[in-house]
Formats: structure tokens, sequence, C-alpha cells
């Protein structure tokens, strides 16, 4: 615990040797782990706040708003404030990601599974942070990227998986997007009671047919929100 509080010390005037420290205490708690070390379970709550691990800086032509870009560059965060790069794509505009790079690129390198549960990484992110990530990136109308678009959908699948799970989900994601111009149909984003999943007219800006990928991928979360099944 010591060795990992010491990392915002040395980063105060090496970022690259705190990330390179913070590699190899992930090291250490990994063999610890590995030789059943009765005492590891005792420090792994002071460990999740401990702030010595680096995150993702954004990647290049990423044009939406990036959270990390709030931070400069050798901020460390704990691993509570942190989300693996798995989840990159539901929480990077409104949360700060774990960089698992070498120490060379700035990361802590490559954590182990083990070592990610000791340090309360292997969590998702609660369903209400994935809504307002996808309020978030429906803010930005103009010339839809790669990147919105994965982002997007990406939000879609976590909360049609979610909503499937029970019925308390379900409601959640009910109230907060029935209303909300969350839907992307040709380079814009609109609100449910435009949308319907049948559709063999033009009749855009007024209304639009739900596009196939998200009707036969994530059929229940479009139908749960209101999305009609044709305008009569």
């Amino acid at each position: 615990v010591e060795r990992m509080e010491s990392i915002s010390c040395i980063n105060n005037t090496d970022h690259f040797a705190a990330c390179q420290r913070s590699n190899v205490i992930i090291s250490l708690i990994d063999e610890k782990l590995k030789c059943r070390d009765p005492r590891a379970k005792e420090y792994s709550g002071k460990c999740h706040n401990i702030k010595f691990l680096p995150f993702v800086t954004k990647p290049a032509g990423f044009s939406l708003h990036w959270k990390g870009s709030d931070y400069k560059m050798e901020t460390m965060f704990s691993a509570a404030e942190l989300y693996v790069t798995e989840h990159q794509d539901v929480v990077c505009l409104l949360n700060t990601i774990l960089n698992e790079s070498s120490p060379s690129f700035k990361g802590c390198g490559s954590i182990s599974l083990a070592v990610k549960d000791f340090l309360g990484l292997i969590r998702k992110p609660p369903i209400s942070l994935v809504i307002n990530q996808l309020k978030e990136v429906s803010k930005y109308c103009d010339d839809i990227t790669l990147y919105q678009e994965n982002i997007t959908n990406a939000c879609y699948k976590f909360l049609h998986e979610a909503m499937l799970q029970n019925d308390s989900n379900k409601a959640e994601i009910m109230s907060e997007l029935t209303n909300c111009s969350f839907i992307l149909v040709e380079n814009t984003y609109v609100d449910p009671a435009k949308v319907s999943f049948y559709l063999n007219f033009d009749a855009a800006p007024y209304i639009y047919p739900l596009p196939n990928k998200y009707k036969n991928n994530f059929r229940e979360l479009f139908e749960c929100v209101g999305v009609k099944l044709a305008f009569s």
C-alpha cells in the first residue's frame, strides 16, 4: 500500500517513472495473489482508492469530447475512478479509461484478471451512466463519425442486454429514453415518436423507418421506448 501511495509523489516529477512503478506494483500484487496471501483481501479495499493508475488519452481523429481531455496527461487515477477499455464505448465521454499500454507508452502494462478483480476493476458501468453517455453522444448531430456510430451502437447493445435482465432495468430505460432524441437515423438523432419499424415511403424529417440493423439486433429496446410497428 505504501509503495502504491508513493507513486503520486514520483508522478509529480516523472510520469514515465510513475508508470513503470505502477507496472512493477501490479506484478507484485499478481505474485501475492498467486501465492494466495491471506492478507490480500484485507488490503483490497484500501487499494481501490489509491491514485496509481494512468488513463487513456483521446484517440487520433476522435472529434467528440473525450472525458480524459479534462485532465493533464500525467494525472493518475484510482481503480475506483476508472473503467477498463472493454467498456470504453459506453463511458468514454463521461468517465476516464484505464491505460494498459506498456509504461513506455504511458500505461501501466497489461493487468491480469486476478489483479483486476482485486482492484475492483471487473465491474460494469451502471445503467444511468450508459444512458447519460447515449444522451451525450446524441448531442453531436453534425457529420456523424464512425467513432460516434460505434459509441451509439455500443450503448444500444448494453441497454438492450440490461433491459432483458429484469423489469427494474427496463423501467429505468423506458422512463429515461421514451421522450429522448437518441435513435440514430439518416445522420441525425430523433425521438421514438418519429420512428417506426416499417415505413415504405420517404417522410423525413418528420418520420423515419428504424434501420434494419437496429430492428434485427435491438428490437425489444426500441419497442420498450415506444417505437411503433407502423404509422397509421
